[in-house]
């Protein structure tokens, strides 16, 4: 290197502190998976595509215990924040270590947070509001349930204020933070298993007419039932193993966030342990949920129907009652009050900790990214007093608006669900296949790792073009196709104007991505 040149620039210390345990990693997981709002993709989509739940999960348990071992190495091997585009970027090229893992920022924080300022009223609070009065009798709560989903504009405003506020809370450090999580995740793993229980104890007939019961008091319909049967619905067959092996994108939308502890190495205490055990008990806990629940709501309410129910609702938009979500259904069904307000409440709860919990993940991308000096300095402050990036949060903050923005434009539940795949599209091309590769070129001594990237990768290339080519899933659109390339394209260009930048002030990118950055 020249005498005249600028050395790089490094730190002693990143500023941020290891406070996250076993458990804490785990709900961390569960958090960003957003459980609830998957459970109820899940059984809300997986209709749509049709096949058998139980046979259709086996691919994507098996692809992503392959997924989650692999991110687990790589954690362990470099526990530093965001540590899938810290080795990516060193072993296998910088600009596609910083796209991968912005990949994940974008999916995460716009696009996630947008959606959830969303589907918070559609499957949160319109539900607890429409259970309460279906209850209670009370038709002014079912009306102004009513009055929120159709005015997007009274949604845009409840979600941004949510937004707002939750992506406060990781500003106030990590122990603010955690407790948050101690009361939020054991709640929605109640409130899943409750729905489960649920669908296992009420006997078909006795579901089925407490939903005409609601139907007829919400609409005024009179046998909901046989009008969903009746109607002229394609049913996809049940054993057929295309419709079978298309369940795996569906599963996938909430398994992609099983590998989120990786993002948060830096602060994850003896990561060689708690990293695997965080992501691949993430991994067995929501497949189980999944899968439960989907089995059972065919097994309480009859495939034929449920699936008719959900073409109605969710591709015709048809359905004279709300869209039937999980908690919906059980919260009719279990005929209590009680359950059906706890349902609906902690999906509310749930969703509402999603976004504290984009907000804090997206901090530390942003945060890894300016200690890379790809983005501006400032954004890698750290408190010393919480230990925490407060500007990297306000910003993901302001990304989580922006991408509410976007999504209250076309607003509908269903429009912003389906979208939500263009998300996961984005997740399966950069971040897990480019971390597939350069362990590939990386890891040529451990064989047993390059076996797990190799069927590893055979499997996400065959899952994102099954995102591209299933039509339920919702990504084989135009729009669907121009948000995946323009947002890779962005990040390239940000990535490579950032080099040129810094060219300039006298700083040699080559010579940072030689090192690893600092604890």
């Amino acid at each position: 290197m020249s005498s005249n040149r600028k050395p790089v620039f490094l730190r002693e210390s990143s500023g941020l502190v290891r406070e996250f345990g076993i458990l804490d990693a785990l709900w961390f997981n569960i958090a960003l998976l957003g459980l609830l709002f998957s459970t109820y993709y899940v059984t809300s989509t997986g209709p749509l595509v049709g096949g058998s739940p139980i046979l259709g999960l086996l691919l994507p348990l098996g692809g992503f215990f392959l997924v989650g071992w692999l991110f687990s190495y790589i954690g362990s091997k470099i526990p530093r924040v965001a540590a899938d585009y810290v080795y990516v970027s060193r072993n296998l090229h910088p600009a596609v270590g910083f796209v991968g893992n912005a990949g994940y920022f974008v999916a995460t924080v716009p696009l996630f947070m947008g959606i959830s300022g969303i589907t918070l009223q559609t499957f949160g609070l319109i539900p607890f509001l429409t259970i309460l009065g279906y209850y209670t009798h009370n038709p002014t709560l079912i009306s102004l349930g009513s009055t929120i989903d159709s005015n997007p504009y009274l949604i845009m405003a409840i979600g941004a204020t949510e937004i707002v506020i939750m992506s406060l809370i990781p500003i106030f450090g990590n122990r603010v933070y955690k407790v948050m999580q101690w009361i939020a995740i054991p709640l929605a793993l109640i409130a899943a298993v409750g729905m489960i229980i649920v669908e296992i104890t009420v006997p078909s007939h006795v579901a089925i007419s407490r939903l005409n019961s609601f139907a007829l008091y919400y609409a005024n319909v009179t046998n909901l039932y046989e009008n969903v049967t009746r109607s002229n619905v394609a049913v996809p067959a049940y054993y057929n193993i295309y419709n079978i092996i298309s369940l795996n994108p569906v599963y996938v939308v909430g398994f992609s966030y099983i590998i989120n502890t990786v993002y948060i190495a830096g602060e994850v205490r003896n990561p060689k342990r708690s990293l695997p055990l965080s992501i691949l008990g993430t991994l067995v806990i929501t497949g189980f949920i999944f899968t439960a629940a989907l089995a059972l709501e065919y097994n309480q309410f009859g495939y034929d129907f449920t699936t008719k129910m959900m073409y109605l609702s969710i591709v015709q938009g048809t359905l004279p009652i709300p869209t039937p979500y999980l908690d919906i259904l059980e919260g009719v069904a279990s005929g209590n009050v009680i359950l059906g307000a706890l349902f609906a409440l902690a999906s509310i709860i749930q969703l509402l900790m999603y976004l504290a919990a984009a907000s804090f993940v997206g901090s530390r991308l942003l945060f890894s990214y300016a200690m890379d000096r790809i983005m501006p300095d400032f954004v890698g402050d750290v408190s010393e007093k919480r230990h925490v990036p407060i500007k990297a949060i306000l910003l993901s903050m302001a990304a989580g608006l922006i991408g509410l923005i976007v999504f209250t434009l076309p607003v509908t539940s269903a429009v912003a669900f389906l979208l939500s795949s263009v998300a996961v599209a984005i997740l399966m091309l950069f971040p897990m296949s480019v971390v597939a590769i350069a362990v590939l070129r990386t890891e040529k001594e451990n064989k047993i790792i390059r076996l797990v990237s190799i069927f590893g990768l055979i499997y996400l290339i065959f899952t994102f073009y099954q995102y591209l080519t299933v039509p339920a899933i919702g990504a084989d659109t135009v729009i669907g196709y121009g948000i995946l390339a323009g947002s890779i394209s962005v990040l390239f260009i940000i990535f490579y104007v950032a080099k040129l930048i810094r060219s300039r002030q006298g700083i040699d990118f080559d010579l940072i991505f030689k090192e690893i950055p600092p604890e």
